[in-house]
């Protein structure tokens, strides 16, 4: 399940494949979004995808025919809200995963593998600097001795941090991605997000005041409410009652509903505290189980000992160590000693 606000409103938005599309059309190459068929476009939430990558993370991961020979396509949308140097290999982890789940299929034998795009929603402070090509994790010599050995693809990224307000605005996405991309991209830097706001009032207002969107406005009010501290939401506030009041009205709604049930911020101390230490946790268990996929990838066996060492692991540099070996090593043991 996810536990940010974060994870949260990127799945309750890009879950829905309409508006998933809207984002992708923006990303990938245009070539394959001409070739897409973007009305079959799909979640899967089963068939291929298993409890590791439909919930412990919130990546999405879609299907959808493309060409004329009816290919399948598998893409790989995944958010992240801090860098990840590893981010290559663990999305190869992902595409390895669900080729293997495929390839079980026996309605699949004789069938060629689908192709996946993996695509990275990045809403990194300073933008996304990580190799986005997997053959750049290793070294040059490396590369230079054995070329033909080595996998190789190149991830997409929507780089939020590096996006203007006039490049959003002139997209051709919806109100509802429009102001999704704004305040994953803005609401944890209090000042940039007031600033850029009054240019947001407006597209705010329209989807707030539209019934088909009411459950994005929602979300996205709901977020808002979790992430600005005091002092920044009572400006917006007096923003909304002055040019959108259909958002200030939910804002107070759902504000009162996330105080009542306990969501709401406390003390100041207690609310970063919090903070620090959910994004903390979130992070060693992503990656404890980039690991455990990357094991289960390559068929090496874990035993439950050895899984209930990888998942209690609470220090950072021992999980990369062990994601570097796990993708190399003979055996589980021979990977966890990578981390001794």
């Amino acid at each position: 399940m996810t536990r940010q606000p974060h994870d949260k409103l990127f799945k309750r938005i890009f879950e829905n494949p309409d508006l998933a599309a809207q984002e992708l059309v923006e990303v990938l190459p245009p070539a394959l979004v001409a070739a897409i068929s973007w009305d079959s476009l799909v979640r899967e939430s089963g068939s291929y995808v298993d409890e590791a990558l439909a919930d412990t993370y919130s990546d999405l991961v879609f299907s959808a025919e493309c060409g004329p020979s009816n290919v399948i396509i598998y893409v790989l949308l995944e958010h992240q809200s801090t860098a990840d140097g590893w981010m290559a290999l663990r999305l190869l982890s992902y595409m390895v995963r669900v080729w293997s789940r495929f390839a079980d299929d026996p309605t699949n034998a004789g069938r060629p593998l689908p192709l996946i795009v993996p695509v990275v929603l990045s809403h990194v402070p300073g933008g996304w600097t990580p190799h986005r090509q997997f053959s750049a994790l290793f070294s040059e010599q490396g590369v230079a001795l054995a070329p033909e050995i080595i996998p190789d693809f190149t991830y997409a990224v929507d780089d939020l941090a590096r996006l203007t307000d006039a490049g959003l605005a002139a997209r051709s996405s919806s109100d509802a991605v429009k102001l999704t991309l704004w305040v994953l991209r803005d609401a944890r830097n209090q000042s940039a997000f007031l600033q850029s706001a009054s240019e947001w009032l407006s597209t705010l207002e329209r989807v707030a005041g539209d019934p088909s969107l009411g459950n994005v406005a929602i979300a996205l009010i709901k977020y808002l409410v979790l992430v600005l501290d005091e002092g920044t939401m009572s400006e917006f506030r007096v923003m909304l009652a002055n040019n959108a009041p259909m958002a200030e009205g939910l804002t107070m709604t759902y504000g009162e509903k996330l105080l009542a049930q306990g969501h709401q911020r406390g003390r100041a101390e207690g609310k970063i505290e919090g903070k620090i230490e959910g994004k903390i946790e979130g992070e060693l268990e992503a990656k404890a189980e980039s690991v455990l996929l990357v094991l289960q990838a390559r068929r090496l066996a874990v035993s439950e000992g050895q899984r209930a060492r990888i998942v209690a692991c609470r220090d950072s540099e021992t999980l990369d160590r062990w994601l570097t070996a796990a993708a190399t090593a003979e055996s589980t043991d021979a990977a966890l000693r990578g981390g001794v």
